[in-house]
């Protein structure tokens, strides 16, 4: 059983973008937007309006706003920066802070100054920070985070649940070794369905057929006992992320936590495929144990 990504929306007008612009700029009760109002307000980035239109200052033009008394260069000093920096890091109360987090609390966006020369890592040097250097990570780390992420949230994570701070691993992290997050939940789409033992390549088991008869000296399972990650996504994906006896999910109470669970235990015979498992909470796992 294969899943895929939700509908990619890459083709919003031109029309539709702008009307936006015009949105956020009458909800802020302004004659002008910077980049950093609208990243913040908008339903879409800056970044994607400047590359649809060439710059910011097109942006403002076709949206009618003002652009003659528009400071377009950076009204800002170090001094400012490293202050908003420190600022924001003491909200996360963390010791260092990735540039998505900076973002959802900035008076600045971090892709503005790294444009203007000032690479993150030496932003957080600038403010006594650590850097965030750490990338010796592998892509199954990644996919297994992207997992975790899927599970708590319910329903598949966007670049703005990364922005939030919500992995442990940045929004430039996935898109350097992905090519942006669209690029990281395509591999994760991928690494899931791939060819697996106990899940392709073997004859699907029905219920009726995984009632063995274990007193057998000679039984023997034909699957690992283990649940590996792509097969427990799967059971997860498959149940929408919640247990099937009592219905809590992760998405509406964090601290509910959800185990795989073999139908037919086992212990009496059941084989670990994806018609014999099914998502319990971690209460409901443990009241049902081995009972059949």
């Amino acid at each position: 059983m294969d899943f895929t990504l939700n509908e990619y929306h890459r083709n919003v007008s031109d029309e539709d973008l702008i009307k936006d612009v015009i949105n956020v700029a009458q909800k802020l009760k302004t004659t002008t937007l910077t980049l950093d109002e609208y990243s913040k307000n908008g339903k879409f980035h800056s970044s994607t309006l400047t590359r649809r239109f060439g710059s910011w200052k097109k942006v403002l033009e076709l949206a009618h706003l003002d652009i003659k008394n528009h400071n377009f260069k950076l009204d800002y000093s170090d001094a400012d920066l490293i202050t908003d920096v420190i600022r924001v890091k003491s909200i996360y109360k963390k010791e260092t802070i990735t540039s998505e987090e900076y973002d959802v609390y900035g008076n600045y966006h971090s892709s503005t100054l790294i444009k203007h020369g000032k690479p993150w890592n030496k932003i957080l040097e600038m403010a006594g920070l650590k850097a965030n250097l750490n990338r010796n990570f592998s892509n199954e780390e990644m996919f297994e985070e992207i997992e975790r992420i899927w599970i708590k949230l319910g329903r598949q994570p966007t670049s703005t649940d990364i922005k939030k701070g919500i992995s442990k691993y940045s929004l430039q992290s996935y898109s350097r070794r992905f090519g942006g997050w669209r690029g990281a939940l395509e591999s994760f789409v991928n690494y899931i369905n791939a060819n697996t033992e106990n899940i392709e390549n073997q004859k699907e088991l029905t219920l009726k057929e995984q009632e063995k008869p274990v007193e057998d000296s000679n039984f023997q399972h034909i699957t690992n006992r283990d649940v590996n990650l792509r097969l427990r996504f799967k059971v997860f994906q498959r149940d929408n992320f919640k247990c099937c006896i009592c219905g809590a999910s992760p998405a509406k109470n964090p601290d509910i936590e959800l185990h795989v669970d073999h139908i037919i235990p086992w212990s009496k015979g059941g084989e670990t495929v994806l018609e014999n498992l099914q998502t319990l909470c971690s209460k409901c796992n443990l009241g049902k144990s081995d009972l059949l």
